[in-house]
């Protein structure tokens, strides 16, 4: 669907999906996203999706990541151990015309470029290195066998160790190294104690951090909170693989925790659990959030499964090479929709404050390579080659529009920040 009419009003787009979130973290939703433009772009997903679907497009679909700004992209732990760099954020996953993803990476290029002070001309080459990586690999997988494209993977040691870019490498190199430091024992000596009972508790420091136990009865449909978990985990263990199964058979439920995430999320129903293994020092984290269904879904004429957390798991594995193991969805005694992946697991992403042009620029184009990939994967390489052809007029024009997005989402960021100075939306102190 496309309209001429006026944009809607963002911050009532933004105070729609709220309807539904819990009150006590939608102020500091508001005062995550009212940190900077680009902060405000990351939470407002919906606000973009309802200006893309007021334009043309192609018409070419493929599995959409839905968000994909350069932030949801970065490192996560194959099942065979090995670091890999793809997008790792499927929230918003819907099929969709391809060119979305495109507009939607490089208006985040634009506004990261702004944030480290860089020049118009500067952030126009960072944008349009992006684009143009997408539409040149885009040419390499459509003259590449399927199979061969399917199985692509990019390990990060390589990436590391070939990439010619000072500043890119180094922080490259800081950050695998500390992604390598995330996973679960590291996530329990951060976020537990142990009681006097010797076992394993969340740190209750609400509003971010709010125990299970520790929440009132009705949000918990009037469970206590073991029954609660053991009832979701019950229907998360019903759709795994016999093989995944088994190895939660290996462990018990401890403890599970409300958890705020992200900017765009906050509000939904996120929380992690600890499990227990065979051995005490054995421990599995594991984070479950809400699935609602995508910001593009009510532009989009096209099926998905009608469970939530199938779609957002379906897309993963759609779109990523190798995915988590532990990915999979259930539902909460409320009929609430969920999915679940392991928490933590060699997790990192880049700083872009860290970054110079010529790194920003570099990532941009390491972020483009790995959009068309996923990309090929799910649509018609060949007939998006054939659409895009010469990449360099190609990302002149997602450039053009990149810039329109990013205007939109500084002017929206100052309506947000006056209506929290006003009084008319709520911020938090603690975000």
């Amino acid at each position: 669907m496309t309209s001429t009419g006026p944009r809607p009003d963002p911050l009532a787009l933004l105070q729609r999906q709220e309807e539904q979130r819990l009150p006590w973290l939608v102020p500091v939703r508001h005062s995550r996203m009212a940190q900077n433009p680009f902060a405000f772009f990351r939470g407002a997903a919906a606000v973009m999706a309802s200006d893309l679907a007021r334009q043309p497009h192609s018409g070419l679909m493929v599995q959409l990541c839905g968000d994909a700004h350069l932030l949801n992209f970065g490192f996560y732990g194959s099942p065979e151990r090995t670091l890999l760099f793809d997008i790792n954020d499927f929230d918003e996953t819907h099929p969709g015309p391809f060119e979305w993803d495109v507009i939607r990476l490089a208006a985040s290029l634009v506004l990261a470029a702004r944030s480290i002070g860089l020049s118009e001309k500067q952030q126009g080459k960072v944008c349009r290195r992006s684009v143009r990586a997408y539409g040149e690999a885009m040419a390499e997988f459509a003259a590449m066998p399927f199979l061969e494209m399917w199985a692509l993977k990019l390990p990060v040691r390589q990436l590391v160790d070939q990439h010619e870019n000072a500043n890119l490498k180094h922080h490259l190199q800081q950050v695998v190294a500390t992604a390598l430091r995330r996973n679960s024992r590291q996530a329990v000596s951060k976020l537990c104690v142990t009681n006097a009972n010797g076992d394993l508790q969340f740190r209750h420091e609400p509003p971010l951090m709010w125990r299970f136990d520790e929440l009132p009865s009705p949000w918990l449909s009037d469970l206590d909170w073991h029954q609660w978990s053991e009832s979701i985990y019950a229907t998360y263990l019903a759709q795994l693989s016999p093989t995944m199964r088994h190895v939660m058979g290996h462990f018990r439920i401890v403890d599970g925790a409300l958890k705020a995430v992200g900017v765009g999320s906050v509000g939904t129903r996120c929380a992690i659990t600890v499990l227990v293994g065979d051995t005490p020092d054995e421990v599995l984290v594991l984070q479950g959030k809400q699935a609602e269904p995508s910001v593009l879904a009510p532009y989009l004429n096209l099926s998905a499964p009608e469970h939530q957390g199938e779609r957002v798991v379906q897309g993963q594995r759609l779109m990523q090479t190798a995915s988590d193991s532990f990915l999979g969805w259930g539902t909460n005694p409320q009929g609430q929709h969920l999915y679940f992946r392991h928490f933590r697991d060699w997790k990192g992403s880049v700083d872009v404050s860290q970054l110079d042009a010529n790194g920003l620029r570099d990532y941009g184009r390491l972020c483009g390579w790995t959009l068309a990939k996923a990309h090929a994967r799910s649509g018609n390489r060949h007939s998006i080659h054939a659409f895009i052809g010469d990449a360099k007029p190609f990302a002149r024009s997602m450039m053009q529009q990149a810039f329109i997005h990013a205007h939109h989402a500084e002017q929206d960021h100052q309506r947000l920040v006056d209506a929290i100075n006003s009084g008319k939306l709520s911020a938090s102190e603690v975000f």
